[in-house]
């Protein structure tokens, strides 16, 4: 028998996980967009790159607890 309210649980959480890393990753991308357009034009970057870096950064963190939570030798 399935569990219904799992499963729609699992894919509501499976959703919300996507579009929070998805949106990480977008915003990471237009940050060091404008940090290297700054860049170019004389300006310093400033904070937008860091910003940028940071993003990535805490995505990657994401994705490796992710994995550790998948593969079951690392627990």
């Amino acid at each position: 028998m399935i569990n219904w309210s799992a499963l729609l649980l699992v894919a509501g959480v499976t959703l919300a996980a996507t579009v929070i890393v998805v949106g990480l990753v977008a915003t990471a991308a237009k940050l060091m967009d404008a940090g290297h357009l700054r860049q170019q034009s004389g300006q310093t970057p400033g904070v937008t790159l860091v910003s940028a870096y940071i993003l990535f950064g805490i995505v990657g963190l994401i994705v490796l607890f992710g994995i550790w939570l998948v593969i079951p030798y690392f627990h």
